[in-house]
């Protein structure tokens, strides 16, 4: 087990995500990759970061362990079984919901179908939507065919920063995130 106290002493940095995300988990574990980078010695030394599933039901240890070493990230990417799971979520207030069917049978998941009504068997961007009758002919989305297993997971999406002492300070908001005003507040609270 990995256990968050191992890392007292340290500023940590948590993320959550899932490999099976197109969207902005790819970017997340990207910005984490610079700030590890950007940090020098300070990271390992003074700074850890963690990534942990909010995908237990296809993110194993090697699924995890795959989508680090193809992306050349390394700090751990956690994982274990939604029992273990539900509290580190839960702690971290991440709000997690699945969705498990596809009414139009496009492949996107209901609750990620922005257009629900694709025309069966139309090929459709990553919204949902149908390339031939829901787009404009000056439309720049391009097509992100996302099979449906047997469900999707939607997710809050917050970058989490905890200080020395263990204590949640930060949350940025994936979407916000501005790498030099995360690193300014990873170096405060190394600094502290």
């Amino acid at each position: 087990y990995y256990q968050l106290s191992q890392l007292e002493g340290k500023v940590i940095v948590i993320a959550f995500l899932f490999t099976r995300c197109p969207d902005v988990c790819p970017i997340v574990s990207a910005n984490l990759e610079f700030i590890s980078e950007q940090l020098g010695d300070v990271y390992g030394n003074e700074v850890a970061i963690l990534t942990i599933t909010v995908d237990p039901w296809t993110d194993n240890n090697s699924v995890m362990n795959e989508y680090a070493e193809s992306r050349s990230l390394d700090w751990p990417h956690l994982t274990g079984t939604v029992e273990e799971l539900e509290p580190v979520w839960k702690n971290f207030e991440v709000g997690l919901e699945t969705y498990d069917s596809d009414i139009d049978g496009d492949g996107v998941a209901d609750g990620f179908d922005v257009c629900p009504d694709t025309p069966e068997e139309e090929e459709v961007d990553g919204d949902g939507c149908g390339l031939d009758t829901q787009q404009s002919e000056d439309s720049d989305v391009q097509v992100k065919h996302h099979p449906l297993l047997t469900y999707w997971v939607d997710h809050t999406t917050g970058t989490i920063i905890v200080d020395k002492n263990m204590n949640q300070r930060v949350w940025w908001e994936d979407t916000l995130w501005n790498p030099d005003l995360v690193m300014e507040d990873i170096l405060y609270l190394v600094n502290e």
